[in-house]
């Protein structure tokens, strides 16, 4: 088994197929395939499921892709390691849509001055999405709402959101007619956390949509309530950099709408990058010493 041969089969699961792949690593299509063919030879299993249009990951594939990024994490470790220690090479980042458009570009632009050797990839999605990537270990940090719900995990609080309800300009305050009237809610996925919120306040408020419509964008989401269609629900400090911010009425919510965001990694993923990553979150959000927890320097189990 080879690095390239993992490098490879990697970069054909992140693009989605082989031609995608080839043309991000600058390899024929043909050489592509031949070496994932040579992999799964030695491996014995079928990593790719192939028609006359298309390959996508199999399900044995999927079990051993995880295998194969934690390889290629070590192995770009050792490297670091091999450069005296220093933070470089590639450091993946996810991130909520709402803490990557307002909260993140600072941090990363400072990481980035500290650490210029670093190529920092930021990746935006909700929690669960999110969640998932840091525990497969495609992503090596995450910053997400709430603490680490896995024991598996450690974290570090960051910021605190505040979330509002925001509904259109004619309203008036919570107690207007309008909330009767069975509004339509602005939602994303049910992968948003900040969506399980929504619901829950509107069930403890007695608001009932009359229908719940999915929108992946937030400037979307903001255009809809202040064209009257519905309501919403959205971090107060992403909808002050919004445009539309000022076309919409907000309504403050009490507790339900106090929000930790978290960074969160493995506790077995030891990188230099990763501890240098922690420790510039740490100061550039002012994080208490007493947070748990920095990241282990030992070999990941």
């Amino acid at each position: 088994m080879e690095i390239a041969q993992l490098e490879i089969f990697a970069a054909v699961a992140e693009h989605g197929g082989v031609i995608k792949a080839s043309e991000a690593l600058l390899r024929a299509p043909s050489n592509v395939s031949t070496r994932i063919k040579q992999l799964e030879r030695e491996l014995g299993v079928q990593l790719l499921v192939r028609d006359k249009r298309q390959s996508s990951i199999s399900s044995d594939g999927m079990a051993f892709l995880e295998y194969a990024r934690r390889i290629l994490e070590l192995v770009e470790e050792s490297r670091t390691i091999g450069g005296g220690g220093a933070p470089r090479g590639r450091f993946r980042v996810g991130a909520l849509e709402s803490a990557a458009a307002v909260r993140i570009p600072s941090i990363l632009a400072g990481f980035h001055l500290a650490y210029p050797d670093v190529e920092v990839e930021l990746e935006a999605g909700a929690s669960g999405s999110m969640f998932d990537r840091v525990m497969s270990g495609s992503l090596s940090a995450v910053f997400t709402d709430g603490p680490p719900a896995s024991p598996v995990l450690a974290g570090l609080r960051a910021f605190e959101e505040q979330l509002v309800v925001i509904s259109p300009p004619s309203t008036a305050g919570l107690d207007d007619p309008y909330w009767s009237n069975n509004p339509t809610a602005f939602v994303f996925g049910f992968q948003c956390s900040y969506r399980q919120r929504f619901d829950d306040w509107m069930a403890a408020t007695g608001v009932v949509p009359a229908r719940s419509v999915e929108i992946s964008s937030y400037y979307s989401m903001v255009a809809c309530v202040a064209s009257g269609a519905g309501i919403a629900m959205i971090p107060s400090s992403l909808l002050a950099s919004l445009p539309g911010a000022s076309g919409v009425r907000r309504h403050e919510i009490g507790a339900l709408g106090r929000a930790e965001t978290w960074l969160t990694w493995r506790r077995d993923a030891g990188s230099v990058n990763l501890r240098a990553f922690v420790a510039h979150v740490r100061s550039a959000v002012g994080a208490e010493e007493s947070e748990p927890e920095t990241p282990s320097a030992a070999t990941p189990a």
